[in-house]
């Protein structure tokens, strides 16, 4: 039975042929779980070697990291799944278990790793495993159908984990919809991104960011809190189509090169305030496994001479660190608007912007996103073809994607709730809710579900479901964009 882990028949060719170091794939993961990390490696042959590094990193409700007098210990940390063993043939380890391969020998180690990971390796991996432990070796990846075996066998290992992981919690698995790919992303940014998924374990406690520094959301994410996905984006079909084929950007890099074309380097998103923007992005980022980061103007600009310039650089430079990612930019008419018009300041601003922007050739796996309500006060050079390559209108929702919009509310609503919370709407009752929102944007959508929803917690009410007249009434109090 195929699970929702696979790989690229692009991956096995390149292990063949030799790899850097690479991150092959991530997702996001619903609590007790945060992410699912893989990493790969291969030798050039004709004595290749291959390694590969599945990690999965718990939220912090899975476990608490504790320094004690031995060092860094383990608090109700996230548990190896050893029951799998004898499922796969398997052999104990220390915290964990070893799976052959045909001819008996160790191939796989599921083991602890550093902080709190549980980990699905072969090939040492420092930077998952305590130097000292258990490890399985490298494995030859001179043979298309070896690889092509131990490809399959991994990916069979690593979802029978993760399934095992939440049936010991009592919680249904989440969909596995991951595909290994090479991703081209460098050494650098493969590490850099496990060094930035341990920081996020070891506490959840909201931290004070200096002027100039680039926001990661998923630094600040709750506990429990879901991952944004296009199925989250209710209407904008137009919008949503246009970055599902970006998505191939990040994702398949290399079915560009097959065909000798460039994969796009930007996308302005333009429309009114609270039609979806900002969620699309993150929606983008989370659908091509990337990175999110949101650069805000407060971000970058500074009334000291240069410092806005070097805080511009230095998101550049972080992103190609970490890639696969997707910069975005919010307002950026605040950055970047017209030269013709603006402050010196703003030119040397513009300058590292499309610099930067150009220089994306060199770099695979970083996509930069930008939103504006106002397109036309955009600086001219931004928007020619090589820099914002799509421009996308995210327009207020009509009937239909309103209709939408109510229902992705009202689900998520529910799904926190874990029981129903809005009565079954007829034909006539959305009729008469959407005449009510006629002109309302996503997030005055939201808004008026939100209030619905905080009028029942202040009646004390702790049964029952919301009335579509409810809605409507609410939605009469929400205010509407001018």
């Amino acid at each position: 039975m195929p699970t929702g882990i696979t790989w690229d028949p692009l991956l096995a060719d390149r292990l063949v042929r030799g790899l850097s170091l690479s991150v092959l794939g991530q997702i996001g993961l619903p609590d007790p779980l945060a992410r699912l990390l893989v990493l790969g490696r291969s030798d050039s042959p004709p004595e290749g070697k291959m390694a590969l590094a599945a990690v999965l990193v718990p939220t912090a409700s899975g476990g608490t990291a504790v320094l004690s007098p031995f060092g860094l210990g383990n608090a109700g940390a996230t548990r190896v799944p050893v029951g799998l063993a004898p499922r796969f043939g398997g052999r104990a380890a220390a915290g964990g278990f070893f799976v052959p391969g045909p001819d008996g020998e160790d191939r796989f180690l599921v083991a602890p790793g550093l902080m709190r990971h549980v980990t699905v390796t072969c090939g040492l991996w420092p930077v998952v495993h305590q130097l000292i432990g258990p490890k399985a070796p490298a494995l030859p990846s001179g043979d298309s159908a070896a690889v092509a075996a131990d490809l399959d066998r991994f990916c069979e290992l690593l979802d029978a984990v993760l399934v095992a992981m939440y049936e010991a919690q009592d919680l249904a698995p989440p969909p596995r919809d991951l595909t290994l790919r090479p991703t081209a992303a460098s050494v650098e940014g493969a590490v850099t991104g496990l060094r930035r998924l341990t920081r996020s374990t070891l506490s959840r406690l909201p931290t004070n960011r200096a002027p100039g520094d680039v926001y990661d959301p998923a630094s600040d994410a709750a506990p429990g809190d879901e991952p944004t996905s296009f199925a989250d984006v209710g209407g904008q079909v137009a919008a949503r189509t246009e970055l599902e084929t970006i998505c191939l950007a990040v994702k398949q890099p290399d079915a560009f090169r097959a065909w000798g074309a460039r994969p796009p380097r930007g996308v302005l998103l333009y429309g009114p305030p609270g039609t979806g923007k900002t969620l699309l992005a993150r929606a983008l980022a989370h659908e091509a496994g990337a990175r999110f980061l949101h650069v805000r103007a407060s971000d970058v600009v500074s009334k000291w001479y240069g410092e806005a310039e070097k805080r511009m650089q230095s998101a550049f430079d972080r992103a190609r660190a970490e890639a696969p990612t997707v910069m975005f930019f919010d307002e950026i008419d605040a950055l970047a608007r017209s030269r013709d018009f603006s402050h010196e300041a703003t030119h040397r601003i513009v300058s590292t912007f499309l610099e930067n922007m150009d220089g994306l050739r060199e770099v695979e796996g970083v996509i930069v996103l930008a939103a504006t309500n106002r397109p036309e006060a955009v600086d001219e050079a931004l928007l020619r073809p090589g820099r914002f390559d799509r421009l996308v209108e995210v327009p207020l929702p009509g009937r239909d994607d309103r209709r939408a919009i109510f229902l992705v509310h009202m689900r998520r609503a529910e799904r926190k709730a874990a029981r129903p919370l809005f009565a079954e709407l007829d034909d006539e009752r959305w009729q008469a809710l959407l005449d009510a929102t006629n002109g309302f944007s996503g997030a005055d959508i939201a808004e008026t579900v939100r209030r619905a929803l905080e009028a029942k917690v202040r009646s004390g009410a702790t049964a029952g479901r919301i009335e579509a007249d409810e809605l409507v009434g609410v939605a009469g109090g929400v205010a509407r964009p001018f």
